[in-house]
């Protein structure tokens, strides 16, 4: 018989919190935004490369800040050093998020530097920003050419990286639904789709950031957001989405229906989720705001393209996949071991491994990608220079006569071609030629 008290009798406490919470939830923007990096680099969506420099900036700047949570959420933060002195690999998965993550940060400064590299080249020559020149020159390494031999280097660095890149991420992020997945004492916790859960909700909730961060930049800036750009990265999403609504439906069916559970797992999540107090967290947040209103809302060409109807979806996805991982930190510890009440699992505002902490690692990570943002020439595919200006409009061609039986000889003043494709030099020589034309016919 279900108990009427859902909160516990205080025998048992929740040992994981918010911290823990957060953890899985940062580490996945880490990976899901490093894949939306990739998309151009190894899959060939050049209409996503002007993001590519902003995901990876996001990526590592989170990457840098997701061990705050582990460390924040420690009882003894001071002795954090014996993680490398008493690394007991690989029997321990702290040493192994370790050497995962340091291996990561490396992978992840390689690849800055082979995507800036050029960009850092030309911006040491700037004269009246000499603090930036001189940092800038000094992150190329002394490696300043930018000719088309160095710019296929840098190019080769960068697939590679990328392609080593999301076996990490995956890695990094997918250890973490390992740890809860192989935990065979907590029912809710064992089962193989939580590692794969984990993978493709982070590939969901990176997309969703790189949309936000691309909306923020370009407000910021006041650059005209690329449209295309928008609903090709929503095509993304919802694809990632359908994916991700596939596998809830089978973690409900193998967790949720009698027939396919097992019996304690079973009973949990009937009491928990259906009857429970995680049943708003789950049912409207994770699956109905975060999951199904997006994918109905993305559904056609047309609101993919939509600005406003793009950052709203992007947010509400950010929502159901922090929901997500408070339903799986939170559910599995929910599911007393001691009585037969529902464990005590309050959320603290302030103190220790509260929504202060939390929102003070997102801070951190926040800052740094402002330092980042500064110190790398990340707009190159927005703008071309910070300093340049916008180009003056060019007048337009005079036509003069020399006699009516010279009717065809055009003198035109000299105009700077817009561009060096043969699509501006066609634009004009129609302009000229339609001009001529009408010249000719005033003559007749």
């Amino acid at each position: 018989m279900p108990p009427t008290n859902y909160y516990g009798s205080g025998l048992e406490q929740g040992v994981w919190g918010l911290m823990i919470v957060t953890y899985p939830f940062i580490s996945g923007l880490v990976a899901g935004s490093f894949v939306v990096a990739t998309l151009s680099q190894l899959f060939g969506r050049k209409r996503l490369a002007p993001l590519a420099p902003l995901a990876a900036l996001l990526s590592f700047a989170l990457l840098l800040a997701a061990p705050l949570t582990i460390w924040g959420d420690a009882r003894q933060p001071s002795r954090v050093y014996e993680l490398i002195t008493r690394m007991h690999v690989p029997w321990s998965p702290m040493a192994l998020f370790l050497l995962i993550w340091i291996s990561y940060v490396v992978l992840m400064l390689v690849e800055l530097y082979a995507v800036f590299r050029a960009g850092n080249a030309a911006r040491a020559q700037w004269a009246d920003q000499p603090l930036r020149a001189k940092l800038a020159g000094l992150l190329t390494l002394g490696v300043r050419g930018r000719d088309a031999r160095s710019t296929r280097r840098d190019e080769r660095i960068v697939r590679w990286t990328a392609g080593i890149g999301i076996l990490i991420a995956f890695l990094f992020h997918g250890y973490i639904g390992f740890i809860f997945g192989s935990m065979k004492s907590r029912a809710l916790w064992s089962s193989p789709l939580i590692p794969v859960l984990f993978i493709v909700s982070a590939i969901v909730s990176g997309i969703a950031l790189v949309q936000l961060a691309y909306f923020a930049v370009a407000k910021w800036h006041g650059w005209k957001i690329d449209h295309e750009v928008v609903a090709e990265l929503n095509a993304w999403l919802v694809g990632a989405l359908l994916l991700d609504f596939y596998l809830d439906m089978i973690e409900l069916l193998m967790s949720g229906v009698r027939a396919y559970a097992p019996e304690e797992t079973y009973e949990w999540f009937s009491r928990l989720y259906f009857h429970g107090p995680l049943f708003w967290t789950y049912f409207l947040f994770q699956l109905g705001l975060g999951v199904v209103l997006p994918l109905i809302a993305l559904a056609t060409k047309r609101w993919r393209a939509s600005i406003v109807n793009s950052g709203v979806m992007a947010f509400l996805v950010l929502v159901g996949v922090f929901m997500m991982r408070w339903n799986v930190v939170a559910g599995g510890q929910m599911a007393s071991k001691v009585t037969n009440d529902i464990v005590s699992f309050p959320l603290v505002w302030t103190g220790y491994d509260s929504v202060q902490t939390v929102l003070g690692v997102f801070g951190v990570a926040f800052l740094l990608f402002l330092l980042f943002a500064w110190i790398f020439p990340w707009k190159t595919g927005f703008e071309h220079a910070p300093t340049s200006k916008a180009p003056a409009p060019v007048p337009p061609p005079t036509l003069a006569k020399t006699s009516p039986a010279a009717t065809s000889t055009v003198v035109e003043r000299p105009v700077p071609a817009p561009s060096s494709t043969t699509m501006g030099a066609s634009h004009v020589s129609s302009t000229v030629e339609s001009q001529w034309e009408g010249a000719n016919s005033g003559d007749r």
